[in-house]
Protein backbone atom coordinates (compact mmCIF):
# COMPACT_ATOMS: atom_id res chain seq x y z
CA UNK A 1 0.00 0.00 0.00
CA UNK A 2 1.66 3.21 -1.15
CA UNK A 3 1.67 6.43 0.83
CA UNK A 4 -0.50 8.32 -1.66
CA UNK A 5 -3.22 5.65 -1.43
CA UNK A 6 -3.16 5.65 2.37
CA UNK A 7 -3.39 9.45 2.33
CA UNK A 8 -6.34 9.26 -0.07
CA UNK A 9 -8.09 6.71 2.17
CA UNK A 10 -7.53 8.87 5.24
CA UNK A 11 -8.86 11.89 3.33
CA UNK A 12 -11.94 9.89 2.35
CA UNK A 13 -12.54 8.77 5.94
CA UNK A 14 -12.39 12.38 7.07
CA UNK A 15 -14.51 13.58 4.15
CA UNK A 16 -17.27 11.02 4.72
CA UNK A 17 -16.86 11.04 8.52
CA UNK A 18 -15.94 7.35 8.70
CA UNK A 19 -14.45 6.20 12.00
CA UNK A 20 -13.38 2.64 11.22
CA UNK A 21 -15.06 1.34 8.05
CA UNK A 22 -18.22 2.39 6.17
CA UNK A 23 -19.98 -0.97 5.98
CA UNK A 24 -22.91 -0.53 3.60
CA UNK A 25 -21.71 2.60 1.82
CA UNK A 26 -25.01 3.11 -0.02
CA UNK A 27 -26.93 3.30 3.29
CA UNK A 28 -24.35 5.73 4.68
CA UNK A 29 -24.71 8.05 1.70
CA UNK A 30 -28.48 7.77 1.69
CA UNK A 31 -28.65 9.33 5.16
CA UNK A 32 -27.39 12.69 3.87
CA UNK A 33 -27.98 14.98 0.89
CA UNK A 34 -24.83 13.64 -0.72
CA UNK A 35 -25.29 15.54 -3.99
CA UNK A 36 -25.07 18.92 -2.30
CA UNK A 37 -22.87 17.87 0.63
CA UNK A 38 -20.30 15.81 -1.27
CA UNK A 39 -20.79 16.80 -4.90
CA UNK A 40 -21.76 13.28 -6.00
CA UNK A 41 -24.60 12.26 -8.29
CA UNK A 42 -25.04 8.51 -7.73
CA UNK A 43 -26.95 6.31 -10.16
CA UNK A 44 -27.76 2.62 -10.28
CA UNK A 45 -28.48 1.24 -13.74
CA UNK A 46 -28.19 -1.96 -15.74
CA UNK A 47 -24.94 -1.16 -17.57
CA UNK A 48 -24.39 -4.57 -19.14
CA UNK A 49 -20.82 -5.83 -18.72
CA UNK A 50 -19.65 -2.84 -16.68
CA UNK A 51 -19.60 -2.96 -12.89
CA UNK A 52 -19.55 0.83 -12.72
CA UNK A 53 -18.16 4.05 -14.07
CA UNK A 54 -17.31 7.59 -13.01
CA UNK A 55 -17.54 10.78 -15.04
CA UNK A 56 -17.77 14.48 -14.32
CA UNK A 57 -20.40 17.14 -14.84
CA UNK A 58 -20.41 20.90 -14.36
CA UNK A 59 -18.62 22.33 -11.32
CA UNK A 60 -16.64 19.07 -10.92
CA UNK A 61 -19.81 17.14 -10.02
CA UNK A 62 -18.81 13.46 -9.80
CA UNK A 63 -21.30 11.27 -11.66
CA UNK A 64 -21.02 7.66 -10.49
CA UNK A 65 -23.07 4.77 -11.82
CA UNK A 66 -23.17 1.28 -10.30
CA UNK A 67 -24.56 -1.82 -12.00
CA UNK A 68 -27.40 -3.03 -9.78
CA UNK A 69 -27.30 -6.44 -11.47
CA UNK A 70 -24.39 -7.45 -9.30
CA UNK A 71 -24.45 -8.92 -5.79
CA UNK A 72 -24.60 -6.33 -3.04
CA UNK A 73 -21.05 -6.84 -1.80
CA UNK A 74 -19.87 -6.44 -5.39
CA UNK A 75 -21.85 -3.21 -5.73
CA UNK A 76 -20.40 -1.87 -2.49
CA UNK A 77 -16.82 -2.55 -3.60
CA UNK A 78 -17.54 -1.00 -7.01
CA UNK A 79 -18.79 2.18 -5.32
CA UNK A 80 -15.63 2.38 -3.22
CA UNK A 81 -13.54 1.68 -6.35
CA UNK A 82 -15.15 4.58 -8.23
CA UNK A 83 -14.61 6.82 -5.20
CA UNK A 84 -10.99 5.70 -5.33
CA UNK A 85 -10.78 7.13 -8.84
CA UNK A 86 -12.37 10.33 -7.51
CA UNK A 87 -9.84 10.79 -4.72
CA UNK A 88 -6.79 9.55 -6.65
CA UNK A 89 -7.48 10.45 -10.29
CA UNK A 90 -9.99 13.29 -10.08
CA UNK A 91 -11.16 14.62 -13.44
CA UNK A 92 -10.37 11.40 -15.31
CA UNK A 93 -13.43 9.42 -16.38
CA UNK A 94 -13.25 5.65 -16.00
CA UNK A 95 -15.41 2.68 -16.97
CA UNK A 96 -14.79 -0.52 -15.03
CA UNK A 97 -15.85 -4.05 -15.89
CA UNK A 98 -15.83 -6.99 -13.51
CA UNK A 99 -12.31 -8.03 -14.54
CA UNK A 100 -10.58 -4.96 -13.07
CA UNK A 101 -12.18 -5.21 -9.63
CA UNK A 102 -9.97 -6.78 -6.99
CA UNK A 103 -6.86 -7.09 -9.14
CA UNK A 104 -5.73 -5.39 -12.34
CA UNK A 105 -2.45 -5.11 -14.21
CA UNK A 106 -3.39 -1.50 -14.98
CA UNK A 107 -1.74 0.78 -12.43
CA UNK A 108 -4.62 3.28 -12.23
CA UNK A 109 -7.22 0.54 -11.76
CA UNK A 110 -5.14 -1.26 -9.15
CA UNK A 111 -4.73 1.97 -7.21
CA UNK A 112 -8.54 2.30 -7.12
CA UNK A 113 -8.76 -1.34 -5.99
CA UNK A 114 -6.23 -0.81 -3.20
CA UNK A 115 -8.09 2.31 -2.10
CA UNK A 116 -11.43 0.46 -1.99
CA UNK A 117 -9.93 -2.50 -0.17
CA UNK A 118 -8.37 -0.39 2.57
CA UNK A 119 -11.40 1.87 2.92
CA UNK A 120 -13.91 -0.97 3.24
CA UNK A 121 -11.76 -3.52 5.07
CA UNK A 122 -8.81 -1.75 6.73
CA UNK A 123 -5.60 -3.74 7.15
CA UNK A 124 -5.74 -3.16 10.90
CA UNK A 125 -9.10 -4.95 11.12
CA UNK A 126 -8.00 -7.69 8.73
CA UNK A 127 -5.06 -8.43 11.04
CA UNK A 128 -7.44 -8.71 14.02
CA UNK A 129 -9.83 -10.98 12.12
CA UNK A 130 -6.96 -13.19 11.00
CA UNK A 131 -5.69 -13.42 14.58
CA UNK A 132 -9.19 -14.42 15.75
CA UNK A 133 -9.27 -17.17 13.11
CA UNK A 134 -5.86 -18.42 14.22
CA UNK A 135 -6.87 -18.39 17.89
CA UNK A 136 -9.96 -20.47 17.15
CA UNK A 137 -8.21 -22.91 14.77
CA UNK A 138 -10.52 -21.89 11.91
CA UNK A 139 -7.96 -22.72 9.24
CA UNK A 140 -7.84 -26.40 10.23
CA UNK A 141 -9.48 -28.60 7.61
CA UNK A 142 -11.69 -30.09 10.35
CA UNK A 143 -13.17 -26.61 11.01
CA UNK A 144 -14.27 -25.65 7.51
CA UNK A 145 -17.88 -25.14 8.63
CA UNK A 146 -16.80 -22.72 11.38
CA UNK A 147 -14.51 -20.91 8.93
CA UNK A 148 -17.37 -20.61 6.44
CA UNK A 149 -19.69 -19.14 9.06
CA UNK A 150 -16.98 -16.71 10.20
CA UNK A 151 -16.44 -15.49 6.62
CA UNK A 152 -20.20 -14.95 6.25
CA UNK A 153 -20.29 -12.75 9.36
CA UNK A 154 -17.38 -10.69 8.05
CA UNK A 155 -18.98 -10.31 4.61
CA UNK A 156 -22.11 -8.78 6.07
CA UNK A 157 -20.13 -6.69 8.56
CA UNK A 158 -17.98 -5.07 5.86
CA UNK A 159 -20.53 -5.49 3.05
CA UNK A 160 -18.16 -7.39 0.77
CA UNK A 161 -18.39 -10.48 -1.41
CA UNK A 162 -17.65 -13.92 0.03
CA UNK A 163 -14.82 -14.44 -2.44
CA UNK A 164 -13.08 -11.20 -1.51
CA UNK A 165 -13.17 -11.75 2.26
CA UNK A 166 -12.10 -15.39 2.01
CA UNK A 167 -9.25 -14.49 -0.34
CA UNK A 168 -8.07 -11.75 2.00
CA UNK A 169 -7.92 -14.05 5.01
CA UNK A 170 -6.27 -16.83 3.02
CA UNK A 171 -3.71 -14.40 1.66
CA UNK A 172 -2.94 -13.29 5.20
CA UNK A 173 -2.60 -16.97 6.14
CA UNK A 174 -0.42 -17.72 3.08
CA UNK A 175 -3.05 -20.05 1.61
CA UNK A 176 -4.52 -17.91 -1.15
CA UNK A 177 -3.36 -20.35 -3.85
CA UNK A 178 -5.63 -22.92 -2.21
CA UNK A 179 -8.70 -20.68 -2.51
CA UNK A 180 -10.65 -22.92 -4.91
CA UNK A 181 -10.13 -26.12 -2.93
CA UNK A 182 -10.85 -24.46 0.42
CA UNK A 183 -13.99 -22.82 -0.97
CA UNK A 184 -15.23 -26.24 -2.12
CA UNK A 185 -14.43 -27.74 1.28
CA UNK A 186 -16.34 -24.93 3.01
CA UNK A 187 -19.42 -25.44 0.83
CA UNK A 188 -19.31 -29.20 1.44
CA UNK A 189 -19.07 -28.57 5.19
CA UNK A 190 -21.94 -26.07 5.32
CA UNK A 191 -24.14 -28.23 3.09
CA UNK A 192 -24.41 -26.20 -0.10
CA UNK A 193 -23.39 -23.07 -1.97
CA UNK A 194 -22.88 -19.91 0.03
CA UNK A 195 -25.91 -18.23 -1.62
CA UNK A 196 -28.10 -21.20 -0.67
CA UNK A 197 -27.02 -21.63 2.95
CA UNK A 198 -26.48 -18.05 4.09
CA UNK A 199 -28.50 -14.88 3.38
CA UNK A 200 -29.54 -15.51 -0.22
CA UNK A 201 -30.46 -11.90 -1.02
CA UNK A 202 -26.99 -10.74 -0.03
CA UNK A 203 -25.11 -13.29 -2.13
CA UNK A 204 -27.36 -13.35 -5.20
CA UNK A 205 -29.29 -10.75 -7.17
CA UNK A 206 -32.99 -10.36 -6.33
CA UNK A 207 -34.52 -7.60 -8.43
CA UNK A 208 -37.59 -7.48 -6.20
CA UNK A 209 -35.47 -5.71 -3.57
CA UNK A 210 -34.55 -1.98 -3.73
CA UNK A 211 -30.81 -2.75 -3.52
CA UNK A 212 -31.12 -4.52 -6.89
CA UNK A 213 -33.10 -1.81 -8.65
CA UNK A 214 -32.46 1.51 -10.37
CA UNK A 215 -31.92 4.62 -8.27
CA UNK A 216 -34.75 7.07 -8.98
CA UNK A 217 -33.47 9.74 -6.57
CA UNK A 218 -30.78 11.25 -8.87
CA UNK A 219 -33.31 11.75 -11.67
CA UNK A 220 -35.61 13.60 -9.29
CA UNK A 221 -32.70 15.74 -8.10
CA UNK A 222 -31.69 16.52 -11.66
CA UNK A 223 -35.26 17.41 -12.60
CA UNK A 224 -35.54 19.78 -9.62
CA UNK A 225 -32.25 21.47 -10.49
CA UNK A 226 -33.29 21.97 -14.11
CA UNK A 227 -36.72 23.28 -13.09
CA UNK A 228 -35.04 25.74 -10.74
CA UNK A 229 -32.82 27.05 -13.55
CA UNK A 230 -35.92 27.53 -15.74
CA UNK A 231 -37.80 29.32 -12.95
CA UNK A 232 -34.83 31.63 -12.35
CA UNK A 233 -34.67 32.43 -16.03
CA UNK A 234 -31.16 31.03 -16.44
CA UNK A 235 -32.26 28.63 -19.17
CA UNK A 236 -35.35 28.48 -21.34
CA UNK A 237 -38.18 26.01 -20.80
CA UNK A 238 -37.47 24.23 -24.08
CA UNK A 239 -33.81 23.88 -23.11
CA UNK A 240 -34.78 22.52 -19.72
CA UNK A 241 -37.10 19.92 -21.22
CA UNK A 242 -34.37 18.94 -23.68
CA UNK A 243 -31.86 18.44 -20.84
CA UNK A 244 -34.32 16.28 -18.91
CA UNK A 245 -35.14 14.21 -22.00
CA UNK A 246 -31.48 13.58 -22.85
CA UNK A 247 -30.78 12.63 -19.23
CA UNK A 248 -33.58 10.10 -19.10
CA UNK A 249 -35.67 12.04 -16.58
CA UNK A 250 -38.87 11.66 -18.61
CA UNK A 251 -38.44 7.88 -18.55
CA UNK A 252 -37.45 7.54 -14.91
Amino acid sequence: MTRNILEAVNNAREFFEIEDYPGDFFSRLDKVDYTNKYGILLFKEDIDKLSGFIGYGVNDLAVICINYKRTYGHQNFTLAHELGHWFLHKGVSSSDDDRVLGYSSDKVEQEANDFASELLYPEELLVKDHFFAIQHDLFLISNRKELGEFIDRLCRKYCLSYEMVLRKLLYKNRQVKQYSSIRKEIEKAIGGKVSEVFEKDFYSVNEELPRYQRFIKPYIELENKVDKLVTEGKIGRATGESIKLRSGVENS
